[in-house]
């Protein structure tokens, strides 16, 4: 009885090795058949190609975008669509705009192919190279008004902008700060002429300021050589003869303030008086302006700097600290009250603060503060200059001699019978 179970069992694990094989056998064929299915295949029908692909997955870069956050978002979907990377510069060609265009058209023909090399032109046509990174680091404050989030984040950004170009060490990292800092607290000279040779190392930057220092001793030793002075022998004193003694040189005068300041243009300066000691000539140019929207005479004065109205046009503001510190052509000042209003004339409206004299003996005196005075004063002045030189034309042709009728020579032999 065992013997026919053992035979059996055999038997049975035979068929199964057997079996085994066949699959093996028919797996394999199918494996190959697959496999020419797909190179045929493949010969038939190409494979997409990457650059219409990113423009089903790309927009055109404009000038709201950002162009970090641009290449950043190029970078990863090139990565995740498996570009090949010496192709990428050719694909982000046609979706260049702008200066980041310029800087792909100036790049050398194999230069263009290389996206780093892009990249590095492109963000320093921009001002986001390392070097303009540190300075807007350096540069950067805070603001009330932005968020935090937001300028933590351009902060960060200008940080690794600088620090991390290239992809440096920690040591590397740590030795761009340093320079930094050194080139930052050298004299201005120093700076300057090191600056011009770009060091990167701490190395080079301690060589090139030992060469700068030296160059600098040497040129003050230069300069600080005289050769000896000449003396010709006829100019020397004979002896026994006193030296001439040279005149006292006459002091000069100390400046004194000028009681008004002309105008620089073309009309001549008018004067429209003083507040306290003297009444307004009457010669005075006045033009009607708008204070607040109310019509106003107002005497142009060239030689003030400020703009003065009576109580009676402006009021103080009730309860207001304002005030401004006048003083007039002979020395007196005095503080009084101040308003910002808005005046309006020909040339325009404008917004200023005048002062509030009590005792002003015209309605409003405008004064040269007003950006507009100039242009005002020369259309006051033009019209009336024009009618006294016409009027001074016209006196001279009534003086005019008449001519006189010389007698003919029959004339005269009829007066000398």
């Amino acid at each position: 009885m065992m013997e026919d179970v053992v035979r059996r069992l055999a038997e049975v694990v035979v068929r199964q090795q057997r079996f085994s094989e066949q699959l093996a056998q028919r797996q394999e064929q199918t494996d190959q058949v697959v496999g020419l299915l797909r190179e045929s295949a493949a010969a038939r029908v190409p494979l997409p190609d990457a650059r219409s692909t990113a423009h089903q997955l790309m927009t055109k870069l404009t000038a709201q975008d950002d162009i970090e956050a641009y290449l950043h978002t190029f970078e990863v979907i090139a990565t995740r669509e498996a570009w090949d990377k010496a192709e990428w510069a050719k694909i982000l060609a046609p979706f260049l705009t702008g200066e980041a265009q310029r800087a792909y058209v100036a790049l050398q023909p194999l230069a263009s192919e290389d996206y780093d090399a892009l990249k590095r032109e492109i963000l320093a046509r921009l001002g986001l190279s390392p070097i303009s990174a540190a300075q807007q680091f350096h540069q950067w404050s805070y603001e009330d008004q932005v968020p935090v989030r937001a300028q933590a984040a351009k902060l960060s950004r200008l940080g690794q902008l600088w620090l991390l170009a290239g992809e440096p060490s920690a040591s590397q990292v740590a030795e761009r700060v340093v320079v930094d800092r050194l080139l930052r607290a050298l004299p201005r000279r120093c700076r300057t002429t090191v600056g011009m040779k770009g060091p990167t190392t701490l190395r080079e930057v301690v060589e090139a300021v030992e060469l700068a220092e030296a160059s600098a001793a040497r040129d003050t030793g230069e300069r600080a050589w005289a050769p000896p002075r000449r003396v010709n022998p006829a100019w020397r004193p004979q002896e026994g003869t006193s030296r001439p003694v040279p005149r006292p040189a006459a002091a000069t005068p100390p400046d004194e303030p000028m009681p008004t300041e002309p105008s620089s243009h073309g009309p001549p300066a008018w004067l429209a008086g003083c507040a306290v000691h003297q009444a307004v000539p009457s010669g005075a140019p006045r033009r009607t302006v708008r204070v607040e929207g109310r019509p106003v005479t107002a005497t142009l004065d060239s030689g003030s700097s400020v703009t003065l109205v009576q109580p009676g046009v402006v009021q103080p503001r009730a309860g207001g600290r304002s005030s401004i510190l006048i003083t007039c052509v002979h020395g007196d000042t005095r503080n009084v009250p101040a308003r910002q209003v808005t005046v309006a004339a020909g040339p325009g409206s404008w917004t200023l603060e005048i002062g509030i004299v009590d005792d002003l003996p015209v309605p409003m005196l405008l004064g040269r503060d007003w950006p507009g005075f100039d242009q005002l004063l020369a259309s006051t002045v033009r019209p009336a200059s024009r009618e006294l030189r016409g009027r001074k034309a016209r006196s001279r042709k009534e003086r005019r001699p008449r001519p006189v009728l010389l007698a003919t020579e029959s004339e005269k032999e009829d007066s000398d019978d």
